[in-house]
């Protein structure tokens, strides 16, 4: 019996680690890992979070364009294979499949996230089948408790973390006077929230940043022209 218990203990162990080694490996300077439920571990892509455009292509810093990854347990493989089975859709290479790339367009203003398209993908990162749920869903509607919320949540709050950011890779050619804008919205909203991890206030690179500074001191030359032209004014008065 003890015999008999052993080999079974060591086919698990392999098992597990033939799955294990099977998981692919997401590379973390490019995904940021948010939070695991019992069915898949949460990603989004921070190099490639972006504003989105309004319906007359002008750039709406209140719509973030999000590609999301998400990484499946078996059970939840087991689950996708299942369900394509049953609506009759292929499961052609899904023996390989290890989750989801999945994009979302949140706005800011409205509080809700648009869930635009899925791509199962496999252990190369090469999509299996695409889907387009094309579903909006209002924020203030989910539990507070929800694994949905709380990744969205936590979208939101690295968006505005890094607010400039986002827009000078948006857009290249924003004005100097939003920028600065943005610079200090960004600021007062990195003073009175504390972030759920240090490295989510990320740093500009060099040339981002002196594009910044001197956006800022224009902005501030303006005004001290404009407070000196209203002296002159009341003056004359």
């Amino acid at each position: 019996m003890k015999k008999s218990l052993v080999v079974l203990f060591a086919i698990l162990c392999t098992l597990w680690t033939a799955a294990a080694s099977a998981s692919p490996q997401v590379d973390e300077t490019i995904f940021k890992w948010v939070q695991s439920s019992a069915r898949c571990d949460y990603y989004f892509n921070t190099q490639q979070i972006c504003y989105g455009k309004d319906d007359e292509g002008n750039f709406d810093y209140d719509k973030l364009v999000v590609p999301v990854l998400k990484i499946y347990d078996y059970l939840m493989i087991d689950d996708v294979v299942a369900k394509r089975r049953w609506n009759g859709n292929s499961t052609e290479g899904f023996s390989d499949l290890v989750g989801a790339a999945e994009y979302y367009v949140i706005n800011l203003k409205d509080n809700t996230v648009y869930f635009k398209q899925q791509d199962f993908i496999d252990s190369t990162w090469t999509t299996l089948a695409v889907n387009n749920p094309d579903r909006t869903v209002q924020l203030d509607q989910l539990s507070e408790k929800s694994f949905d919320s709380s990744f969205y949540k936590r979208i939101i709050d690295y968006a505005l973390r890094n607010r400039v950011k986002l827009a000078i890779r948006s857009n290249g050619h924003i004005s100097d006077e939003l920028l600065a804008k943005m610079q200090a919205e960004q600021d007062e909203y990195r003073a009175q929230n504390k972030a759920y991890d240090a490295r989510d206030n990320e740093e500009l690179d060099e040339k981002s940043a002196d594009r910044v500074k001197a956006a800022i001191e224009a902005q501030n030359k303006d005004e001290d022209k404009d407070k000196k032209d209203k002296k002159k004014d009341k003056k004359k008065k």
